[in-house]
């Protein structure tokens, strides 16, 4: 029994082989063709959204920011999805007499945690 190729058995390999590589390829690149288009639309329906969600909240003044928790620094985290809520953030006191922190005359007890 002989186990060795001929080399026309070995080039009819290479041509197959090389034929299913090429196929793989082609298949490939067709499958990321016809991905790309939604794959942008998604991309763009959600930048939309959140550009509409971002310019909601910068339209808000600043009460109704803090009603909501937040600060208007506080916008691009909250519509990106990165926003951790902060809870060591301090404000004054209702009814405090304080200055402000810029000021340095905010007492202890003129703070608040907020949560």
């Amino acid at each position: 029994m002989n186990t060795m190729m001929s080399i026309q058995e070995v080039e009819a390999k290479a041509r197959q082989m090389r034929a299913e590589a090429f196929g793989r390829t082609l298949s490939g690149i067709a499958r990321l063709t016809l991905a790309a288009p939604r794959k942008i639309g998604k991309l763009l329906g959600a930048w939309s959204v959140q550009r509409r969600a971002y310019n909601e909240l910068m339209s808000l003044d600043d009460r109704q920011l803090r009603d909501m928790g937040l600060a208007r620094s506080e916008i691009p985290a909250v519509v990106a999805g990165t926003f951790a809520p902060d809870s060591f953030r301090v404000e004054p006191a209702a009814g405090s007499t304080a200055q402000g922190a810029n000021a340095n005359e905010l007492k202890q007890a003129d703070l608040r945690r907020v949560a």
